[in-house]
């Protein structure tokens, strides 16, 4: 009896011992899970803008969308050459016009203003020229004559016909009238070399009391760009009045490196930008090229005409110029090459870098070199295979956060 409660006892006390390994070891391990949940919640955050993987960026979602990451897919494509330089806005000299009297006066009054537009044939000035009163004088008097020998030659032409007048005083009356027309003619073609119209000389007569009153009228339409004449002056032909300037249009003058001269033709595509208006660009094309290098500078002149509709461009403007050369063996090539957006490169010291996509908001810092620039578009030489995705807006973002981590702040963050 004795030995059957010592057994007894001996297994109660096993079911207790096991009892308390079984609760035991269920506290163990719902701690461990709750302190691996903690830790696992704290690993994630410290990871969200930094990865285990040396060089790699590891963005949150809410940095990946706060960065407005966008990608591309690294593609070949033929690849123009494009070259900057620097250039001089200047009047299109084609349409410019610098107004000068034809005979010497004086300024009887001034009627266009420094900047007024005119259009062609509008009166500028009047001038009182004693000169131009001479030729009108002469004018008359030679239209007089003509008339007087025309009704002469009239009567002795119906005298000879009667038999009245002997054919020698007809011959004289015609020679004496074709002598008048020949002056009269002479006397016209100098007032109309003076400015003057048909009309207005057809106006000419002595009953006129302005004869010596000169008009100065616009060569052309356009805007006064200089004006150097006053009320009451003596001026002459050589001295220039008014300054008129048609400005739809401009000229831009660069000087191109003798080495640089293959990827310059004629109408090659260009674009202009000015410091007055950034982030504008004015559309153009090569419409010039010197036949002669500088000797000193080893450079040639060309010439970009611009459209200028809104006159935004001012002769006088420093401008910065970029042109696109198309042509096969100009620089450029037109085998498919490597290319990824300008805004996709970023500078990081003396490298030039990119940030691969690796899928996960994981982004690889890619060091590349980099060749010819076209528009947007830059040749790839080295660091990236076609097929990856690089990001092309955020990159900037994606370095500095490259950054910090470099740094060890990747954790506070």
């Amino acid at each position: 009896m004795t030995q059957r409660n010592h057994l007894q006892s001996i297994l109660v006390g096993c079911f207790l011992a096991g009892m308390l390994i079984t609760v035991g070891c269920s506290d163990g391990a719902q701690q461990d899970r709750a302190s691996e949940g903690t830790h696992g919640a704290e690993g994630d955050e410290a990871r969200g803008d930094k990865s285990h993987d040396e060089g790699v960026v590891e963005l949150t979602g809410t940095k990946a969308a706060a960065a407005g990451i966008e990608t591309v897919v690294v593609a070949r494509a033929g690849l123009p050459a494009q070259l900057a330089t620097t250039g001089q806005v200047d009047f299109n000299q084609d349409r410019l016009a610098h107004v000068s009297p034809r005979i010497p006066g004086r300024v009887h009054e001034v009627r266009a203003r420094l900047g007024q537009r005119v259009r062609r044939g509008e009166i500028l000035a009047m001038l009182d020229s004693i000169e131009l009163g001479r030729a009108k004088a002469e004018y008359l008097q030679a239209k007089a004559r003509e008339q007087l020998t025309r009704e002469n030659l009239a009567r002795e032409e119906g005298l000879y016909a009667d038999r009245i007048s002997s054919e020698k005083e007809m011959l004289m009356a015609k020679a004496a009238h074709i002598e008048a027309d020949a002056e009269l003619r002479s006397v016209e073609e100098t007032l109309h070399l003076y400015g003057l119209s048909e009309n207005e000389v057809a106006s000419v007569t002595y009953e006129n009391p302005g004869r010596s009153l000169f008009p100065i009228r616009a060569p052309l339409s356009g805007k006064i760009v200089e004006k150097h004449v006053t009320v009451g002056e003596l001026v002459t032909p050589e001295r220039n009045l008014f300054s008129l300037a048609d400005l739809s249009e401009v000229w831009v003058w660069i000087d191109i490196y003798e080495r640089d001269l293959q990827q310059v033709h004629l109408d090659d595509e260009v674009d202009v930008r000015v410091d007055a208006y950034p982030g504008r660009e004015f559309s153009g094309t090569v419409s010039y090229l010197s036949d002669r290098v500088d000797l000193d500078t080893r450079r040639l002149r060309a010439r970009i005409d611009v459209a200028n509709q809104e006159e935004h461009l001012r002769p006088g403007m420093f401008a910065r110029v970029e042109i696109t050369d198309p042509h096969e063996g100009g620089g450029g090539t037109l085998e498919p090459v490597l290319v990824v957006p300008d805004a996709a490169l970023q500078r990081d010291g003396d490298a030039t870098i990119v940030f691969v996509d690796l899928g996960d908001r994981r982004y690889e810092r890619r060091e590349v070199e980099t060749g010819r620039k076209s528009g947007n578009s830059v040749e790839v030489i080295e660091g990236l295979a076609p097929g990856e995705t690089i990001v092309s807006a955020g990159a900037f973002f994606l370095k500095s956060e490259f950054a910090k981590d470099e740094l060890g702040e990747g954790h506070g963050h």
